[in-house]
């Protein structure tokens, strides 16, 4: 119960803290342009980082389950859900890779 008051606590914190870093309008540059470039480029490299360490830990956890039923049961055939499942963790980096693409257009 202690744990999940200091969890709310902080939680709390984190939402009054980052409340006032959204509070800043958008700046424009002289030529016109937005100049928020730095932040979409670091929101396109952490969208890559993060959907691969993601992904990595995904399909890591995944094929240590495999492995794990494979031997307690040699018989089971866990081939296929374990390929179905790290099609999908895959399908989410590729997601992040496709979201930070789209994120350089705007740099």
């Amino acid at each position: 119960m202690k744990k999940m008051i200091n969890v709310f606590v902080v939680a709390v914190a984190m939402l009054f803290v980052s409340n006032p870093a959204f509070a800043e309008g958008a700046s424009v540059t002289a030529d016109g342009a937005s100049g928020d470039a730095g932040w979409v480029a670091m929101a396109a490299g952490l969208a890559i980082g993060l959907a691969a360490f993601g992904g990595a830990l995904g399909q890591g956890n995944t094929a240590k389950a495999a492995m794990e039923a494979m031997g307690r049961n040699p018989n089971a055939n866990v081939q296929t859900p374990m390929i179905i499942a790290m099609a999908l963790t895959e399908s989410l980096v590729i997601l992040g890779f496709i979201i930070a693409y789209s994120l350089q257009g705007k740099i």
